[in-house]
């Protein structure tokens, strides 16, 4: 089954809900399966390859009854973030990732790369 993801950064604007339900529908309606990237790019980026645990705090599948009612209100069901994975701050660094390609630079830090394989991962398309 081809999946994909939907996320929202920046900030919350109204009608982020009803379409983060309207894509759930439609896309399951088409034989898709949707992920949702929970708090925007930080989900990717805080998103451990190596963990043993569930990374659902990052991102998990939606399904219409996890969606049927968040058009009733404001901001986004999947939160938000100002998160920019190719310029992240030193103390915005998960620390499973710290010190992973970022050489005697202080930063800001490009974990696109790490995004990337969490992309992968998740088999999104």
């Amino acid at each position: 089954m081809k999946r994909i993801g939907v996320l929202t950064g920046g900030g919350d604007v109204p009608g982020l809900n009803p379409c983060i339900k309207s894509l759930v529908y439609g896309a399951t309606a088409r034989g898709y399966e949707v992920v949702g990237i929970k708090r925007g790019w930080a989900g990717l980026l805080d998103f451990d390859l190596d963990a043993d645990v569930s990374q659902d705090a990052c991102a998990a599948p939606l399904i219409k009854n996890d969606v049927r009612t968040i058009d009733r209100t404001g901001g986004t069901f999947l939160h938000t973030s100002r998160t920019n994975p190719g310029k992240v701050r030193p103390k915005d660094v998960p620390a499973f990732l710290a010190g992973q390609g970022q050489g005697e630079s202080e930063g800001p830090f490009d974990f696109t790369p790490h995004v990337l394989a969490v992309i992968e991962r998740l088999g999104l398309d």
